[in-house]
This record gives C-alpha cells, structure tokens and sequence, in this order.
C-alpha cells in the first residue's frame, strides 16, 4: 500500500530551499528585536523599527515557504537538515537564548503579525523566566496562533553510547542521564542542558544514592563543569546558585568533596565570585554562608576572607526579611549576570568556540605590534561614543576658558543639550554631571552668568529632562550604579520629589527596589520629602517613606514614625519597629515584646528576625519561651528556626541550656520537623561562647545525623586549637 504523506503546513513547500542570505539576515533581526523588546517599551521608536525590520523579513521567507522551524541545540540553529553557521555570534546567542527557556524548536506561520511577534519576544525576555512546557502554556493563553513553541524534553536526548530505556519517563529518564553524566557516556551538551533544566534537590537525592565519596576526580568533574563549566570560562550567578542547592542538599560526605573540587582548584575566580555574591538574595546569601562556614577547611583563605567582606557589606544595608505570604519587604538587588552579560558590548569570547579562538590568535600572533602611546591613542578613538565625549569635553573647556560673543556661548550651551539626549539614551551619566558641573560653575562667574543660569533652570530643571534621566536610570543605571548616585546626589533638590512619585507608580519590584536604593543615598532631604506621605493609605507606600526615612537619617521624624508602630497592617507595624530599633529609641524595646507576643505566627517571626538582627538581649527570655512553646500540632516548628537563628545572632548563652533540652528531646510524631530544627540548632552553634556549647557538642558527636555529627566533630577540634 502505498504511504501518503500527511499534509502539514510545513510539508505543503518544505522542500523549496530558502534562500541563505535571506534566512540569516532574518535570525539577526529576530534577535536584535528580541533585545529591543527586553530594552525598550512597545511603543518606542527602536522597538518598533526593530520589530518591523524582522517582521519583513519573515514575510519574504513565507513568499518561499508558508512554515519556517528553527530546531535549538543548545547553541546551534537547525533549520530542515542545515546548520547555520556555528561560529556566527548571533546565531549563538539566538539559540542560547531559546535554550536557556527549555525551547527545543520555533516555528513561524504564513499570517504572523508584528504584535504576536512582538509578545513572542516579550515571553523569551520576561523576568518570569517561563520555561518549557509553563512558556508554551504562557504562548497559548497570549493567543499565538501563528508562532509555535516546542518545548524541550529531555525524555528524546540520546547517550553517546545506547539507548535510553524506553518507557523511562520522570525521576528514572533524570536518573539515567546523571548515570551517564557520572560514567562519561552522556554529551557534553547534553549533560549541560539537561543537569541545569533539572531540579538540584533531585539531582543531589540521585547523587547521595549512586555517587560514593572516593570515587574518581573525573567522576566529580564531570558533574562540576555541568554547572560551573570549564575553568576560567564565566560563571552566571544563577547556575551558581543552582550549584550551591546541589551542594546544600548533598550528604556531608559528598558535600565536602564537591567543595574541596569545586573551590580549592581556584576553578571559581574571586574577581567573579564577588559578582556573583553581589547579585544573590538575602536567603541564598545566608546559605552561601552557612556552607562556607561548615565546611571552611576546604575553602581558599582569599574566599573566606572575600565572603566575609561581602556579606558584612550587604548585612549593613541589607533589609530585613519579613515574610507573609509570597511578600517581603523591600530588598535592593541588581540586574542579573546573564543579562548584564548578554548586552555587554563584545561577546566575542563567549560565542566563539575556544579552538576557534587559539587558530586566530595563533595566526594574529607574529602581526601584534608593540604598545605605544600613539597606538593606546588610536584604539581609544575607535571606542563607542568617543567622539561625543571628546567634542563635549572641549566645549567644556571652551567654558572656562571664557567666550567673546553671546551668540556662540549660547551655541555652545545649545550643542551640549544635544550631547546631554545623546548621553541619556546610553546611560553615559558620568558624561551628564561633568556637563552639569561646568555649566552650573560658570552660572556663579563669568559674563554670561545668567545665561548658564537659565539653562539649568529651563534644562536640567525641566519635568521633560526629568523624566528621561529617571527612565534612563530604569535602562541603564544598574550597569552604572555609580554613575546614577553621583549625578542623582548632584541633581538631588530637582529630582527627589518626581523620583518618590515614581516608586510610589512603579509596579516592578525590581524597578521600584532600585529607585529606592538611590533615593537612600540622597540625604535628608529625601526623608523630609518621605514624611509628606506618611498619611497615604497604601501599605506599600507607608512601608517604602518608613524606610526612606530611616535610611536617611530622619530622627526627627520618629513620633510619626512611633504613630504607624500600631499600624493595622503588620508590615507596616514591623517596618516602624524596625526603624525606632534602628534609632534606639527607649519604647523601641516595648513595642518588640508586644509583637513577640502576637497570637499570629507570622507577625510573631518578623519581631523575631528582628530581634535577631538588631541583636536585643533584652527580649531573650522571651524567644526562649517561644522555643520552648508546646507544639502539639506540629505547626510550629518551621517558626522555632526562626526563634534558633536570632537566639544565635544574639550569642546570648542562657539559650543554650534550653537548645541542649530540644536536642535530646524525642517524639513520636513530627519527627522530621524536629530532626530540621535540631540540625538547625547545630548550624548556628558556632556563635555561642564554645565553653558553653562544649557539653552539646559531645553529644552531638554521637548523632545518627551526619550533618550534626560533622558539625560537632569540627567545632571540638576548632575550640581545641584555640584553647
């Protein structure tokens, strides 16, 4: 019987070839648009041309062929049986981009309109991090008819050597992948994809049952390069924090030998460990150190110096954590590493193959020519925007030195707004404030005083200059945080007051959390304009002027302050609390107690934390009482690791008697609940006096818990060598 082939959108022309050139400028305006979008809002002019140029593109393929599909392996785009170009950075960074979201193949239809191309992009770039199977799902309910996802299943990836078993499906097809991670039988993009696409505490569970302590040291590098690839390559924050739940969840054993392979190799460059750490959350933060510190004799010196250093710097501005529900409470953070990096200006080193690089620089090497003055001249000409900056700094100069002619200083001023618009829409804010400073200098001497004068007032002053300073602080201000504080502190008794409103509209988290951090650094202005707003009826709003008002040293606000410490909303309530501790106000202590004392446990763990943080001894006796509350119902366990981790902050040694009572406590039900807070216990016991704590630590060297019995064992040994 003969076979008839099924007519599919793709099968009606899918032999038609495409043509080459076409197809490739297409992906290139794909992914410029897809940056323009993650950039850029709808409606701006580079969205729009970006979106448009890609779009016209598509069309002209669909005159060849009503169904286009790019296939994704990891980096690589296949279309039909044709690769394109591998070394083609843009490619790369295309594929990457899909792969990163856990798509295995896009495909475009005759009937594509710009707005679905333009939410194809949206959900590619979105701070969701959709991925896979929850991004086709996000595709569907957007209404895209006319662009199919496929998302990634690793149930069809293939071992170098045989097969998968064939009705392999969940834990058992992840359980045959880390197998052949493990024996070297698995690609290496392959291993990649599929290790970074699973959940770490899965992989961990896999690793504690197949993977034994002494085993080979290409065993444990295989696994280690999943995550943090090959030394001397670039470490995203992200994967490394996927690393760190791996390591978190490994038994102590194995944990101990992926830490001494993983850090004592210096295969983690300090230089990128500092980045990474600067962009991780406050839970992770702690985790990061909480492992440091169990497992420090395994650490470089120069790590555990540059983690202290680091973690003191952000427990210093650092907010506090309070948690009720999904929400917490403001916390500054920056943008992350693999989008900083993906907009960096050069990729080269990162999209090109590194075979590849050693051929070019093998073959450049006997052309380099020495240094020298003229040359360092020339390659800084050709830097980007070198000749908008060189220009502006001699109308600067021209400035000072003093113009004959009205007319040609008012041209100047005239060229220098022109460099300003040009400055902002690059985020060049170092450039700004020298502009700024030269005008506002020669507005105090000089014969054109007035003339400079009034171009601070109707420029810089302007609500239009205003505006676009702050969106440009929203694009670019995290790749130059430096650059906004010094200019926003320059420009401060101009933009206070429109910035506060704009965090007060803004309704991204992260937005709103970095205008916040550049508004505390502004000085007390900001928290006189902050106190305006503290009768707004918005939690939120309330929350933020609190915050502000601390951070910018607002004591003589604090019995309006002390009003909102009864506040309905407990958020509220608790921000005000933490502001009169921070102030040391003499009710501040008060009103801790009142709320330790809620009936509502989450209330009741925020005055904890706090406790914990400001480091009261004064309220011990009451975390202790907590601590020993009966928990008849189990509930209460997850809130007494709380109550354990500020009793540690505090260092206070009354706890101790009451922790050595928990640890030799048993039960019959909720027993895992209690082993967690036990173990909890033992992790924090490092900050008690050690004469204190000696007594537990020799019971807890004879735990059945290996974690407890690690810990124990290391501490004693510690005490000892001090002693």
């Amino acid at each position: 019987m003969e076979h008839k082939e099924e007519k599919t959108p793709e099968t009606k022309k899918d032999k038609l070839p495409l043509d080459a050139k076409l197809l490739s400028e297409a992906v290139i305006e794909l992914n410029i648009s897809r940056r323009s979008v993650s950039l850029y809002p709808r409606e701006h002019p580079i969205t729009k041309e970006s979106l448009k140029r890609a779009y016209d593109l598509l069309i002209k393929l669909f005159e060849l062929r009503p169904y286009i599909t790019l296939r994704i392996a990891k980096d690589t785009l296949v279309v039909d049986e044709y690769t394109l170009d591998r070394r083609n950075p843009v490619f790369r960074e295309f594929g990457i981009s899909l792969h990163e979201r856990g798509i295995a193949a896009v495909g475009f239809q005759s009937g594509l309109t710009i707005d679905e191309l333009y939410v194809f992009h949206e959900l590619i770039t979105s701070k969701d991090e959709l991925q896979g199977q929850a991004l086709v799902e996000a595709a569907s309910k957007k209404g895209l008819k006319h662009i199919t996802l496929s998302p990634l299943d690793v149930s069809r990836l293939q071992f170098l050597e045989g097969q998968l078993r064939e009705k392999g499906t969940g834990t058992a097809v992840l359980e045959d992948y880390v197998s052949g991670l493990l024996e070297g039988r698995l690609a290496d993009a392959e291993a990649e994809g599929v290790i970074l696409m699973s959940p770490p505490d899965e992989i961990a569970e896999i690793l504690n049952e197949n993977l034994s302590p002494d085993a080979p040291e290409e065993t444990y590098d295989r696994v280690i390069t999943a995550y943090l690839r090959k030394k001397g390559e670039r470490i995203r924050s992200d994967i490394f924090n996927k690393f760190i739940s791996l390591i978190d969840n490994l038994d102590p054993e194995l944990k101990k030998q992926f830490l001494k392979k993983s850090f004592s190799a210096n295969r983690v460059e300090s230089s990128d460990l500092e980045q990474i750490i600067r962009d991780l959350a406050p839970e992770d933060l702690d985790r990061l150190m909480r492992i440091f510190k169990e497992q420090s004799s395994f650490i470089p010196d120069t790590l555990k110096n540059l983690m202290n250093k680091l973690y003191e710097t952000k427990g210093e501005t650092r907010l506090l954590e309070m948690i009720i529900g999904n929400k917490t409470v403001v916390h500054d953070f920056e943008l992350d590493e693999k989008i900083v990096h993906l907009f960096s200006e050069d990729h080269f080193d990162t999209y090109v193959p590194e075979d590849y690089i050693n051929e070019l620089d093998a073959m450049l090497k006997g052309f380099e020519g020495k240094r020298t003055p003229l040359s360092e001249e020339a390659k800084r000409v050709c830097e980007e925007g070198y000749t908008e900056k060189v220009i502006s700094e001699i109308i600067i100069e021209l400035l000072n030195t003093g113009i004959p002619a009205r007319e040609e200083f008012l041209q100047l001023l005239t060229r220098l707004s022109y460099f300003i618009q040009s400055f902002l829409d690059t985020g060049r804010f170092n450039e700004i404030l020298e502009i700024y400073n030269a005008v506002y200098s020669t507005s105090l001497t000089g014969p054109f005083r007035e003339e400079a004068a009034s171009m601070i007032e109707f420029f810089f002053k302007s609500e239009q200059f205003i505006s676009r300073l702050i969106d440009s602080f929203r694009l670019w201000g995290r790749l130059n945080r430096e650059g906004v504080i010094k200019l926003a502190y320059v420009l401060r008794l101009y933009i206070i007051k429109p910035l506060i409103e704009t965090v007060i509209q803004e309704q991204d988290q992260a937005t709103r959390r970095f205008y916040l951090s550049i508004l505390s650094r502004l000085g007390s202005e900001v928290a006189d304009e902050a106190s305006v707003r503290l009768g707004d009826k918005r939690p939120e709003v309330l929350k933020d002027m609190i915050y502000l008002i601390r951070e910018c040293k607002g004591m003589k606000y604090l019995k309006s302050i002390r009003n909102l410490a009864r506040h309905e909303n407990a958020e509220v309530a608790l921000e005000a609390v933490r502001t009169l501790l921070h102030f040391k106000t003499a009710d501040a202590l008060s009103y801790l107690k009142l709320y330790l004392r809620s009936d509502n446990p989450d209330i009741r763990d925020m005055a904890v934390k706090l406790a914990g943080i400001y480091r009261v001894k004064e309220v011990v006796p009451y975390l202790l009482e907590l601590l020993e509350k009966k928990d008849i119902l189990g509930t209460e366990s997850y809130y007494k690791i709380s109550v354990v981790q500020a009793l540690a902050e505090i260092g206070d040694p009354r706890a101790v008697d009451i922790l050595r009572k928990i640890y030799t406590s048993k039960t019959l039900l909720f027993w895992s609940n209690l082993e967690e807070l036990k173990v909890e216990i033992f992790r924090t016991l490092h900050k008690y006096p050690f004469e204190y704590i000696r007594p537990l630590l020799e019971l807890g060297l004879n735990s059945k818990n290996k974690e407890i019995a690690s810990i124990s064992k290391r501490l004693l040994e510690g005490g000892k060598l001090d002693a």
